[in-house]
């Protein structure tokens, strides 16, 4: 039994409709008197004043780019006059410094000394004299290649031109700074009326800007209320939504167990339709067939026999003592021999079997229907009276077989009724589809 589910009543879409465009033009009422409020000043001044003072403001900004070029190269030039004069000091001490660890103190002394030691040498000395001396000469001759270097270093560095030259960019630097510091307080000046007139004009902005600042809340608020009505409006038509497929879902599950629950009636009647098909006796149908051919070919051969009466009681008499319990009895030839297997034919039949009595020698006819009962038993059609015969043994070895066997067959029978019926409940069980009309017949 399904669930009753609580009813959900629709949105209603034009009273939500009605309610935004209320709210829509609260807040389109609150713009406008805001932007009245924001036109009472003239933006076109604000603007040419705001252009002044941003041009303004570029030019103390390229003024001060130009003095900061100034100040950085007049800082350079200052710094490498300093860095000069600290490097000739430096050299004039390392030539101090060199001299003082010498003997002598300049070339030419060292020289003489050299010429002196080597005049020496000429003279005749001992080894070792002669070695002494040379590392004197040596020692001079380094010293002398020192002093050579110190002086040269010093004579190449000749720092006072720069320093001139640094002196008058210094003074050039000076000179330049003066205009556009001029200038630059001009402008400052002209800056700070600018200033002081927006700062007028900025008291009765701010009082105004507080008047706007309200209404704004007051938008804000609409807005706010609007996006809360569309949310709620929008639960609501979810909430129907979900309420209308449930309920399509509840209508839905009651038709699919409906559905199964006749579909669950069909089963069982073909359940039963299966166990009461496997309840009728084994090969009945053939027997039934066995026992027309030969009632059939007993007449063909009676026609031609004087004791034709005698021969079709005992004929009647195997027929009923042939037919398995639970059989059906078909009629005798001379009642509905042709009704078994045809339909519409039995008076042109039954005149061919009265003319086939009167003429003993015609050959011998079976109808359509008579001859595919042949075929279906497997036995080969008659055309002679010796083959009539030899076809009513065959035949009555074809029953005699299916009597014997229809017990067991029959028993073989109910079992794969049962088997088919217990597979088929194992398959609804598991949920796996099983067609409940393969057998419509069963269902009529």
């Amino acid at each position: 039994m399904s669930t009753a589910i609580k009813r959900v009543p629709k949105p209603n879409q034009e009273a939500h409709n009605a309610e935004l465009q209320k709210i829509r033009d609260t807040i389109d009422g609150l713009i406008k008197k805001r932007n009245e409020l924001s036109g009472k000043f003239n933006r076109g001044a604000n603007d040419k004043l705001n252009t002044e003072r941003n041009e303004l403001r570029e030019s103390l900004e390229k003024i001060r780019v130009e003095q900061g070029k100034i100040k950085k190269g007049r800082q350079e030039a200052v710094s490498k006059i300093k860095e000069l004069q600290a490097l000739r000091r430096k050299k004039n001490d390392e030539l101090r410094n060199a001299r003082q660890k010498l003997p002598v103190s300049n070339v030419n002394d060292i020289d003489k000394q050299i010429s002196q030691l080597e005049k020496d040498i000429e003279a005749g000395v001992s080894v070792n004299e002669e070695k002494q001396l040379l590392k004197e000469i040596s020692k001079l001759k380094q010293a002398k290649n020192t002093l050579d270097k110190v002086k040269k270093s010093v004579d190449e560095f000749n720092v006072d031109d720069k320093i001139k030259e640094l002196d008058a960019k210094i003074k050039k630097y000076n000179e330049d700074r003066v205009p556009l510091e001029k200038k630059y307080t001009e402008i400052k000046a002209k800056l700070d009326a600018l200033e002081e007139n927006r700062k007028e004009q900025s008291d009765n902005f701010k009082k105004n800007k507080e008047e706007r600042d309200e209404i704004q809340k007051q938008i804000e608020a609409n807005i706010q209320k609007r996006r809360d009505l569309v949310a709620a409006f929008k639960a609501q038509r979810e909430e129907y939504r979900n309420y209308v497929k449930a309920d399509r879902e509840r209508r839905e599950e009651e038709r699919k167990k409906k559905i199964q629950e006749e579909r669950d009636e069909r089963l069982a009647k073909r359940f039963e339709a299966e166990l009461e098909l496997a309840e009728i006796p084994a090969y009945t149908e053939e027997i039934n067939s066995c026992n027309t051919l030969i009632g059939i070919l007993n007449g063909q051969l009676e026609s031609k026999s004087d004791n034709a009466t005698e021969q079709t009681q005992k004929t009647n008499a195997n027929l009923e003592s042939s037919i398995p319990e639970g059989a059906i009895l078909l009629n005798s030839k001379n009642d509905r021999e042709e009704e078994v297997f045809f339909s519409g034919k039995g008076k042109k039949n039954k005149k061919q079997h009265k003319k086939a009595k009167d003429t003993e020698n015609a050959p011998i006819k079976f109808d359509l229907g008579v001859m595919e009962a042949f075929w279906k038993l497997k036995v080969d059609v008659p055309s002679s009276t010796e083959e009539m015969k030899q076809a009513i043994k065959t035949l009555e070895e074809k029953r005699d077989y299916f009597q014997k066997n229809s017990a067991e067959q029959t028993k073989k029978n109910k079992e794969e009724a049962q088997r088919k019926i217990e597979e088929h409940r194992k398959k609804i069980e598991a949920g796996e589809e099983v067609d409940v009309d393969d057998n419509e017949e069963y269902n009529e």
